[in-house]
């Protein structure tokens, strides 16, 4: 199940400034899903530009930090095992009936290179998954028969009907989403679930464990800076479950977290993960730029911060937050579960 994505061309990759105009990505009708007699629309490749070799979207409302080409979506695939490994499992709300009930009807937003998407699908095939992103990095041709993707911004409304998904799934979206994003994202993905039907999400806030000095200090500096310049919030499993708990709809919100080491103290899944966060901090560069940053400085930071976390038996934690969607209520209180 490998990505199918266009490559630029070598006029495209020398090319290192931004279209003038941006692109948008908008649907002027509302689609069913799995809906044969209506097929989806094609994806547009040409949403993007390229800067020093690296592909970003250039979309006139999007926010997202991370580049979007080749590299990018298999340090997202290499993620998404190592979290797999950590839960020993895809998904925290039980929903395991659910899909391997006939018909049920899964959307997974901001999909990527479609991993969840696709594994979750071969397991449970009596179930219909769409995934959806701004960029077509998933696999276009080669899918299971239960699977389909749709290039769709979110931020432009989703364009499903209310009550229309059996389970929305949405991960890894903290550099990709404002604080105000996320509320309306959370409205969103509410309204196209089914009463009854569950919503989840899964992130990790940019917080560690048994951190030194030097990276406290570069942790608040880079915080700062995201929040500052690009209205990114870098704590945001708390928002979440706020954002869940204003709709309305939800008398319950499941929070759950798991430890994940940095470094070889960590023994395999330790190293790993260290080369996934040195990796994944340094395609981060060009945001680090954009807010006035020098480049080798921040490779220094990086590296120097991931040295510090491992002779200290440093960690983080990813959080899934899950909750079943009922009735309107205006004067709704959530509760919030902790699971262990």
């Amino acid at each position: 199940m490998g990505k199918q994505q266009s490559k630029p061309s070598k006029t495209s990759k020398n090319n290192n400034s931004a279209p003038s105009t941006p692109s948008t990505i908008e649907h002027q009708k509302v689609y069913k899903p799995h809906n044969y007699y209506d097929p989806l629309p094609p994806p547009n490749s040409k949403i993007f530009y390229y800067k020093e070799n690296r592909r970003y979207p250039n979309l006139s409302n999007v926010n997202y930090l991370y580049p979007v080409d080749d590299n990018e979506s298999d340090r997202i695939q290499d993620h998404h095992y190592i979290y797999r490994y950590i839960w020993d499992n895809n998904f925290s709300a039980p929903v395991h009936d659910l899909l391997n009930s006939h018909g049920s009807q899964i959307l997974d937003i901001g999909c990527g290179p479609a991993t969840w998407t696709l594994e979750v699908a071969t397991e449970y095939q009596r179930s219909r998954f769409t995934g959806i992103d701004i960029a077509p990095t998933y696999p276009i041709h080669t899918k299971p028969h239960n699977v389909e993707f749709l290039q769709a911004n979110i931020l432009n409304g989703l364009p499903y009907a209310d009550n229309t998904f059996d389970y929305v799934f949405c991960r890894f979206m903290i550099f990709a989403f404002t604080l105000k994003d996320w509320e309306f994202v959370i409205k969103e993905i509410t309204r196209v679930c089914k009463v009854g039907g569950y919503v989840e999400f899964m992130e990790k806030n940019i917080q560690f464990w048994n951190e030194g000095n030097f990276t406290k200090k570069a942790r608040s500096w880079f915080a700062e800076e995201l929040r500052t310049k690009k209205n990114v919030e870098t704590i945001i499993s708390p928002k979440i479950q706020q954002f869940i708990s204003e709709t309305k709809h939800f008398s319950e919100i499941n929070h759950a977290e798991r430890c994940v080491p940095i470094g070889e103290w960590g023994g395999n899944i330790g190293k790993f993960y260290e080369f996934i966060y040195k990796w994944g901090a340094k395609n981060l560069k060009k945001a680090i730029k954009d807010c006035g940053n020098s480049e080798t400085d921040w490779d220094l930071i990086v590296d120097k911060c991931v040295k510090e976390l491992s002779e200290n038996n440093g960690y983080d934690k990813v959080h899934r937050i899950w909750a079943k969607k009922e009735e309107f209520q205006p004067d709704m209180e959530s509760k919030v579960i902790e699971e262990k």
